[in-house]
């Protein structure tokens, strides 16, 4: 009776720890910080953007004038809070799906589309993080940010063209705004990611 009372014991406690585990898991999800979820989605895409970069030269042997627009890029619209990761390689000044970069993780075009299945919604920043404007005139209010095959960044010289001819001359800082207020301030969330010239290491700037 004595050993069947202490396996009883025993997986009641082994019943409490899981439930205890399960509950932790539960609270943690209650308890998300958006905004850092939405911070780290975006930020691994710039990353991701400029290794796509760094793993494929652009530069053309037929010497078009417009070889730059085939810069890998990440393309944001600034008025609807989403965008495309690409590289424009027939030179139309456009990213289509096909030319979009996919998603390591999911295996989803990263392409700012709206109606495809085949599209990761991570770029949906409205829907999936709240995200209703992005602010770009600390990028030399470029919507489009470029790298070449040493990682270094590049801006839109003419907006709408992705045309890509200079260097980023100073650091870029987006400006990322939420329609949430998580620390009740009366105002809607925001955070900046950094990316800076010469380098294009990229970083969130709270």
């Amino acid at each position: 009776m004595k050993n069947k009372s202490a396996f009883t014991m025993i997986e009641l406690v082994f019943v409490i720890v899981v439930l205890g585990i399960l509950a932790s898991i539960a609270m943690g999800r209650m308890d998300r910080d958006l905004r850092q979820e939405a911070a780290d989605s975006i930020l691994s895409h710039i990353r991701l953007t400029q290794q796509l970069a760094l793993r494929d030269n652009k530069h053309r042997s037929d010497n078009n004038v417009n070889w730059q627009k085939a810069y890998w890029q990440i393309v944001f619209d600034t008025s609807e809070g989403n965008y495309t990761i690409g590289s424009d390689i027939d030179l139309s000044g456009d990213i289509n799906k096909i030319e979009s970069a996919i998603d390591p993780t999911d295996g989803k075009y990263l392409f700012n589309d709206g109606t495809s299945n085949d599209m990761s919604e991570k770029v949906l920043l409205e829907k999936k993080f709240g995200i209703h404007s992005i602010d770009s005139s600390a990028c030399a209010n470029s919507n489009s940010i470029a790298f070449d095959y040493l990682g270094r960044p590049y801006t839109s010289i003419s907006t709408g063209t992705n045309n890509f001819q200079e260097y980023m001359k100073n650091d870029c800082n987006l400006t990322f705004t939420m329609s949430t207020d998580q620390d009740n301030d009366g105002n809607d969330d925001t955070f900046i990611i950094t990316i800076e010239s010469e380098t294009g290491h990229s970083f969130i700037d709270k």
